[in-house]
């Protein structure tokens, strides 16, 4: 019998993919859809990718039911500039009965109008928001252009305190502080948070100009996925209902790995 791949990445939680845009004003240092973009000429130079642009005919006539989880989005974020956008073509997907995982660095602007825009669709959805770090300097040197901690915690916090499905997907881990972080978000998580590691810096990272006070924000993150580090995670947060373990974290821990796209999510 044929082995097929372990699903990893975002198909550890869906297997459906969503995006209206091309391009992203958060500029993430460790961006894999920016890093494609340039590798297949899509953009010419990094820069290019903070020029957000709308896909032609982003939002369809029709949308039909799917048979699992969509994902929105995956290759760009909910920024203002595209908030009315993204509100169309969520309820476009949404109004089918179609379940979607809202995945996002959150600006409270975006979630405080997506919570009150999409309430009659609360139960199809699942609000997933990215913290990989509760300090903001850390933040801001590898997510420069997305808000910061306190932002995206009262985002989560607002989405909670509205009735939605919540979760934290705390990939990448961006320093070792992963049982304080986790500790400060599991009040306000009702679904999971996700633990996991920055993958494939070398490749994706650009490091030209870098001096000491660069390369310190990269040893973090580093020592953030050390087998050590990531054991002691798990010694301390194995039986917290909440905890998911990404790919990258399973294969250090010897757990098990999903045989399936999306059962994780």
């Amino acid at each position: 019998m044929e082995n097929k791949p372990k699903p990893t990445g975002t198909k550890e939680w869906t297997s459906i993919n969503a995006n209206i845009a091309r391009g992203c004003e958060h500029n993430c240092r460790y961006c894999y859809a920016k890093h494609m973009a340039l590798r297949f000429k899509r953009i010419k130079t990094a820069d290019d990718w903070l020029n957000m642009e709308l896909k032609h005919d982003c939002v369809p006539k029709h949308y039909s039911n799917k048979n699992g989880t969509i994902m929105f989005p995956t290759t760009h974020d909910i920024t203002p500039s595209i908030l009315d956008k993204s509100i169309v073509f969520l309820d476009k997907i949404l109004k089918p009965g179609n379940k979607v995982l809202i995945v996002s660095k959150p600006h409270l602007e975006c979630i405080a109008s997506l919570c009150g825009k999409l309430k009659d669709y609360k139960e199809q959805i699942l609000f997933r928001f990215t913290i990989g770090s509760y300090s903001n300097n850390v933040l801001k040197f590898w997510e420069p252009g997305a808000p910061n901690f306190q932002e995206r915690y009262t985002s989560l916090m607002l989405a909670y305190s509205k009735g939605y499905k919540t979760s934290v997907s705390c990939e990448p881990l961006l320093d070792i502080h992963a049982v304080k972080l986790f500790n400060l978000l599991k009040p306000y998580a009702t679904d999971s948070i996700w633990l996991g590691a920055l993958n494939k810096h070398k490749q994706r990272v650009n490091k030209d100009g870098w001096g000491t006070v660069e390369y310190k924000f990269l040893k973090k993150a580093m020592k953030a996925k050390h087998p050590d580090s990531v054991r002691y995670y798990y010694k301390i947060l194995k039986d917290e209902p909440l905890i998911r373990w990404k790919d990258s974290f399973k294969k250090i821990l010897e757990i098990e790995s999903l045989t399936e796209i999306g059962m994780d999510v």
